[in-house]
C-alpha cells in the first residue's frame, strides 16, 4: 500500500482522537496525487472531504487490513507498525507547525529513503511540505 500522512514536526498524528488540523488545498493536493485510482480512508477521515469526493474515496474502518498492494490510503491515526511491510511508500504532509499532539507517528524512518520533497501553500497554513520515501 502507499499511506498517506499529516503530521507536525514531532511527528503528531492526533490529540484527543482528533486530528491536529485539517487543509483544504492539503485534500486537494491529496486527491490529485490519487488520480482516477480509489482512496481509502477511515470514515471520520472522509467526513473532511466535501460530498463531491465521496464517489472518489473508500470508506472503511478497517481500511489498513483490506486496502491491498499498490492502494493509496490516507490515515490520521497511528497504530501503523503492524502494517509496516505492506506500505511500500509513505508520503507524509508535513504541517510545519508543532500542534498538541497524544498520538505519534509509530513507523520508524530510519530504512526508508526519502525521494523528493516539494513545498506549496495551504489554505489555513503558509506552508506545507510533502515528502514522499520508499523502501
Amino acid at each position: 500500500m502507499h499511506l498517506f500522512l499529516c503530521l507536525d514536526d514531532h511527528n503528531g498524528l492526533l490529540f484527543h482522537q482528533r486530528r491536529q488540523s485539517q487543509d483544504r488545498f492539503l485534500r486537494k493536493a491529496l486527491l490529485s496525487l490519487a488520480g482516477d485510482r480509489p482512496l481509502w480512508m477511515s470514515a471520520y477521515s472522509a467526513g473532511q472531504f466535501e460530498p463531491e469526493y465521496h464517489a472518489r474515496l473508500q470508506v472503511d474502518d478497517g481500511f489498513l487490513s483490506k486496502a491491498g498492494p499498490d492502494a493509496l490510503c490516507f490515515s490520521e491515526a497511528g497504530g501503523l507498525s503492524p502494517f509496516q511491510e505492506q506500505i511500500q511508500s509513505l508520503s507524509l504532509f508535513r504541517w510545519n507547525r508543532i500542534y498538541p499532539a497524544d498520538v505519534f507517528l509509530d513507523l520508524s524512518l530510519e530504512n526508508w529513503i526519502l525521494r523528493k520533497t516539494h513545498d506549496f501553500p495551504g489554505f489555513s497554513h503558509k506552508k506545507i511540505t510533502l515528502e514522499v520515501y520508499t523502501k
